[in-house]
C-alpha cells in the first residue's frame, strides 16, 4: 500500500528550558522522515541539543548517538541541515552496520539522513573478523558502496611497540571498493606489501570480504615437481551450487600423466547428508609386481551417505573403489590397505541396538591373499537390562547372522571359505561391594553358534595340498567368570595413593578352534595389558577362547597435586589346558602366559614417558615392547618411539618381527615460530631408513607460512620413493600458495 509523504515544519521562538531537548527531538525525526509508513523512525540522543530556526539546522554535541534504520552513527558532534538533508558528523566518528557487523570510522562525515550517500575524510573500515581497509578519502555511494581513494588492506594487528610500523602484509591500492551486498573488495593497481615493502603488483584484484563464508571461484593453486609425477600442478576450482549444495573440481596437470581429473560433490538433505569424491586419469598403470601394464583408464570413487529416517531408524552407506592396488597413493589420496564398502541400517530403542550390514572389500595390498568375501548380510542385535533388575544384577543378549560369499577360485592359495552363520548368547552380570573394600563381579554366559559353511580348508592346507569340504555344525558354550579387585588408597601430603590386586576367574569348557571351521573375524591376537582380565580374547566370533584359566596382576598409580602422575600394571594369565589356537608368538599359548604390563610415568609437565611389554614367561626375554617418552619445555622437546613385535597373520602363519624406531623433537622457537624434525629407522625385518622429515612453520593473526621437507625411502606400487619440499603460504582472507617439488 502506498502512503503520502508528509513534511512537517516547526517554528520554535521561544520555550521552558527544560523541554528544550525534548522538543528539538521531535522535531529531528520530523524533518528527517521521508515516509512515515515506510520507514522507522530514527532516534537521538546527546547531552545537548540546539535549533537554529534561521538556518533550519538541529546541532547535537556530546555522545551523540543517531540511529536510523540498521545504522548507528556515534560522534562528538552531529549536525543536521533541513534544507540540503545532510547529517555531518565531526570527532570520533564512527558508524556501525548492525546487519554485517562493520564499523566505519572517520575524522569527518557527510552524509544524507538515510546514510546511503556521502563523503568521509580520514576512513577506517573494521570487519567483524578484526581485518581493516583505511583511506585517506572514502565516498558512499547508493547505500552499498564504500570507494576508498589511497586504500591499505590487511588482516594483520598492528605492532603494540609501534602502531606506525606496516604490518606483516598489506595490500595497497590506488583505488579500493567495498560491495556490501555483493560482499566484494575490489582494487585497482594493487601491489602486496610485506613489511612495508612491494612483492607483486597486479592492476586489477579482488576477493570475497570477510563476512563471505563461500564463494564460487579458484581456490589456492598448488604447483611444484613430484617424484613420481614429475612438474604438476592442481588447480582447484570451487562452485557454489545452493546453499546446500557444492561441488569442488581439480584438474592435476602433470608432465608423466598429463591430466587428471577430480571432483567433490555435497548435499545436505533435510533429513540427512550425502558426499561423493572420484578422479579419472588414462596413464600407464605398474602392477604389484612391478611390471607395466601400459595405458588404461585409472581412477577411484569415494562416497558416504546417512540419512535419518525416523528418531529411532537411520540408514547409510559408505563407498570406496579404486582402479587398482597404486592409484591412491600415487595421487596421494588415501593410504588405506583395505577398501570398505558398505550399506546399512540402524536402529535404536532406549538400550536396544540392532544393526543391518552389506559389506564389499577391496584389498589393495600387494602379494596373493585371501579373496575377499561378499558379506550379504551381517545382522547384530543386543539389548542390555537395567542395573538390578535381574537377582541384584542386569541380564545382556546379544545375536548376529552373517553370510559371507565367495566364489569358487582355480588359484587356491587365494579360496576362503563361504560362510553362514548364527551365533547367540545371554548374559547376567551382579557387582558387589563388601564393608572391606572389596569390589566382586560375577558374571555368566550361555552361548550357541551354527555354521554351515563351503570351501573349508583343513588345517595346514596349503596350495599343493587342497583339501575343502563343506561343514555343518553346531557349538554350545557356557562360562562363568567371578573378578575380584582390592583397591587400597591413601592421602598423603600433595599425593594420593593407590594399590588394586585384581584377579579374574574363568570356568568353561575347553573348546577346540582348530577344527574345520571357518575363521573369518579371529585370525590374530594381540595380548597385552588392555586384554589382560578380558574373558574372551578373540576379537571376533568364530573362535572362542575356552577352558578354566585365571588371570592376575596388580594395579599401582600415584597422583600429585599438580598433575603428576605414575602408573603400573603388571599381570600374567594361566590355563589349566593348553589351547592350540593361540599361536606361539602370541604370549598365550602355553599354561602359564608371557608376563604383560605398562609404565606411564609423569612425574612432571616437561616429561611424560610409558612402556608397554610383554616379557616371555620362561625365561622373561622381551617378546613384544613399546616405548615413548619426550623431555623438556616447548622451546625444546625431543621425543623418541620405539616398537618391537611378532606379528602373524593368520593361525597358521609364521611369525614375523617388525622392530622399528622413530626419533625427533619440536621446537617453539617463539611466539610465531616453530621447528621440528624426525626420522623412522627400522632394524627389522629389513633395516633401513624410513623416512626423515622436517618442518618450519610461522603463525601469526593473519598469515602462515609452512616448510616442509621430506624423504620417503620406501618404494610402495606404482609410486617412486624420493624428496618432497612443500611451502604452504597463507594470508587471511586473500588465500595463500602452495608448492610441492
Amino acid at each position: 500500500m502506498n502512503c503520502s509523504c508528509i513534511l512537517f515544519e516547526s517554528h520554535v521562538k521561544k520555550a521552558l528550558t527544560g523541554f528544550l531537548s525534548g522538543l528539538f527531538l521531535f522535531l529531528f525525526f520530523l524533518v528527517t522522515a521521508t515516509s512515515v509508513c515506510a520507514e522507522a523512525q530514527p532516534l537521538l540522543s546527546a547531552d545537548k541539543i540546539s535549533y537554529n530556526e534561521k538556518t533550519e539546522t538541529v546541532t547535537a554535541s556530546g555522545n551523540v548517538e543517531f540511529s536510523k534504520d540498521s545504522h548507528v552513527l556515534r560522534a562528538n558532534k552531529i549536525t543536521y541541515n533541513k534544507k540540503t538533508d545532510v547529517v555531518r558528523a565531526e570527532g570520533n566518528v564512527a558508524l556501525l552496520s548492525q546487519k554485517s557487523g562493520e564499523i566505519l570510522f572517520a575524522k569527518e562525515l557527510e552524509v544524507t539522513s538515510d546514510m546511503k550517500d556521502g563523503f568521509l575524510s580520514q576512513v577506517g573500515l573494521l570487519f567483524p573478523d578484526d581485518s581493516r581497509l583505511v583511506a585517506s578519502t572514502a565516498e558512499k555511494y547508493e547505500g552499498r558502496y564504500l570507494i576508498a581513494e589511497r586504500g591499505v588492506y590487511s588482516a594483520c594487528h598492528l605492532c603494540k611497540d609501534n602502531p606506525k610500523a606496516a604490518p606483516l602484509w598489506q595490500v595497497s591500492a590506488a583505488r579500493v571498493t567495498h560491495d556490501s551486498e555483493a560482499r566484494d573488495v575490489m582494487y585497482r593497481d594493487a601491489m602486496i606489501e610485506v613489511f612495508g615493502l612491494p612483492v607483486f603488483y597486479m592492476p586489477y584484484f579482488s576477493h570475497p570480504d570477510p563476512m563471505v563464508r563461500r564463494r564460487q571461484g579458484l581456490l589456492t593453486p598448488v604447483v611444484g615437481v613430484d617424484s613420481t609425477l614429475g612438474p604438476m600442478a592442481r588447480l582447484p576450482y570451487y562452485i557454489d551450487i545452493a546453499p546446500n549444495t557444492d561441488l569442488l573440481v581439480t584438474p592435476t596437470f602433470s608432465e608423466e600423466d598429463k591430466l587428471q581429473l577430480e571432483a567433490l560433490w555435497r548435499h545436505n538433505f533435510t533429513n540427512g547428508k550425502m558426499e561423493l569424491e572420484g578422479s579419472v586419469v588414462n596413464a600407464v598403470y605398474t602392477d604389484d609386481t612391478g611390471q607395466s601394464q601400459g595405458k588404461k583408464w585409472r581412477g577411484h570413487l569415494f562416497g558416504k551417505a546417512l540419512f535419518n529416517v525416523t528418531n529411532k531408524w537411520r540408514v547409510g552407506t559408505q563407498l570406496a573403489y579404486a582402479s587398482d592396488k597404486g592409484y591412491l597413493n600415487r595421487y596421494k589420496i588415501s593410504s588405506q590397505d583395505l577398501l570398505v564398502n558398505r550399506l546399512y541400517a540402524e536402529y535404536f530403542k532406549g538400550r536396544d541396538y540392532a544393526v543391518g550390514d552389506l559389506y564389499y572389500f577391496q584389498d589393495m595390498r600387494p602379494g596373493t591373499r585371501l579373496a575377499e568375501p561378499i558379506v550379504a548380510p551381517e545382522i547384530r542385535y543386543s539389548a542390555l537390562g537395567e542395573p538390578g533388575q535381574t537377582w541384584g544384577g542386569r541380564w545382556s543378549l546379544n545375536t548376529s547372522l552373517l553370510v559371507t560369499q565367495r566364489e569358487r577360485l582355480t588359484d587356491l592359495e587365494k579360496q576362503g571359505p563361504s560362510t553362514r552363520r548364527l551365533a547367540v548368547d545371554a548374559g547376567w552380570q551382579r557387582q558387589i561391594i563388601s564393608k572391606t573394600g572389596f569390589l566382586t563381579t560375577i558374571s555368566g554366559l550361555v552361548r550357541g553358534d551354527a555354521y554351515w559353511a563351503d570351501n573349508v580348508a583343513s588345517v595346514g592346507t596349503t596350495a599343493s595340498n587342497t583339501n575343502f569340504s563343506s561343514v555343518t555344525r553346531l557349538r554350545p558354550f557356557i562360562q562363568g567368570d567371578i573378578s575380584l579387585r582390592y583397591p587400597l588408597g591413601r592421602h598423603g601430603d600433595g599425593y594420593e595413593q593407590i594399590l588394586e590386586p585384581i584377579a579374574i576367574l574363568s570356568l568353561a569348557p575347553h573348546v577346540n578352534n582348530t577344527t574345520r571351521l571357518p575363521n573369518e573375524d579371529s585370525l590374530d591376537v594381540e595380548f597385552d595389558e588392555t586384554n589382560l582380565f578380558s574373558s574372551n580374547r578373540f576379537s571376533g566370533v568364530d573362535h572362542i577362547e575356552g577352558g578354566t584359566r585365571a588371570a592376575y596382576g596388580l594395579r599401582h598409580a600415584l597422583f600429585g597435586k599438580d598433575g603428576e602422575r605414575i602408573e603400573m600394571l603388571v599381570g600374567q594369565v594361566f590355563r589349566l589346558e593348553k589351547d592350540e589356537a593361540f599361536t606361539e608368538s602370541s604370549g598365550l599359548h602355553h599354561n602359564f602366559s608371557d608376563y604383560v604390563g605398562r609404565i606411564d610415568f609423569m612425574p612432571a609437565d616437561w616429561f611424560d614417558m610409558n612402556y608397554g611389554f610383554r616379557l616371555d614367561q620362561r625365561d622373561v626375554s622381551v617378546t613384544r615392547q613399546e616405548f615413548q617418552a619426550s623431555v623438556g619445555k616447548p622451546f625444546f622437546r625431543p621425543y623418541l618411539n620405539y616398537l618391537s613385535l611378532r606379528q602373524t597373520e593368520g593361525a597358521n602363519a609364521v611369525a614375523q618381527k617388525i622392530e622399528e624406531a622413530t626419533a625427533g623433537f619440536s621446537s617453539k622457537l617463539t611466539r610465531y615460530w616453530s621447528f621440528s624434525a624426525g626420522h623412522k629407522q627400522a632394524m627389522a625385518p629389513t633395516p633401513g631408513p624410513r623416512s626423515t622429515g622436517f618442518n618450519l612453520t610461522y603463525q601469526d593473526e593473519c598469515f602462515k607460512s609452512e616448510l616442509l621437507i621430506s624423504r620417503d625411502y620406501t618404494k610402495q606400487v606404482d609410486v617412486e620413493s624420493g624428496y618432497t619440499v612443500l611451502l604452504n603460504i597463507y594470508m587471511k582472507n586473500l588465500g595463500g600458495i602452495n608448492a610441492n617439488y
